[in-house]
């Protein structure tokens, strides 16, 4: 089919249009206000206290054997050196690992037959902080995990995922109010 030269140029405004429009109205990568990072903020504690609820109440100390999990090598010093967008990446990045470890844990419950209602909460409640920040341009490999033979292997690394999952939810959420306060300033 051939397009005459009179539909060529209102065509080629349409389309540019059309892209200008997708480009001005995608989300950022980062919060750009002061109440997007406040809901991002208050959607963290949310996670922190949920997490907090699950934990042992005794502080239990198996071998730590999920090496694929976030690891926090941070200080309380370091909250003042943050920046919005490596801060938001890194959160990102570690919550996308915490879903794959808890994914493979509510697969396990199912299989056992376990009650997984509070671990699809947990998914649930970080895939909502996912929603809130733009993917980043680099892809998360995923690591393969050790197989769970047992529902003490089960309970073991359920456990070591909650307590790091609280670490990690901690921090950010610190990491967050930084941010937050810096913002008003």
């Amino acid at each position: 089919m051939k397009l005459s030269t009179d539909f060529t140029f209102p065509l080629i405004v349409l389309v540019t249009f059309a892209e200008l429009f997708d480009f001005v109205t995608a989300r950022s990568a980062v919060p750009q206000g002061k109440n997007d990072l406040r809901i991002l903020y208050h959607d963290m504690r949310t996670l922190l206290n949920t997490v907090s609820k699950e934990r042992p109440e005794n502080n239990l100390n198996f071998e730590q054997s999920l090496t694929s999990l976030p690891t926090l090598d941070f200080r309380t010093k370091d909250l003042k050196s943050l920046e919005v967008i490596s801060t938001l990446a890194q959160l990102y990045s570690g919550l996308k690992s915490f879903k794959f470890h808890l994914n493979w844990i509510q697969q396990k419950q199912d299989e056992l037959g376990s009650d997984d209602s509070k671990t699809k909460n947990l998914i649930h409640l970080i895939n909502r902080l996912l929603s809130q920040i733009e993917k980043p341009a680099s892809e998360l490999v995923h690591p393969s995990l050790p197989p769970l033979k047992t529902a003490w292997d089960l309970y073991q690394a359920n456990v070591e995922i909650n307590q790091k999952l609280f670490n990690f939810c901690d921090w950010y959420t610190r990491a967050l109010r930084g941010l937050l306060k810096a913002k008003q300033s």
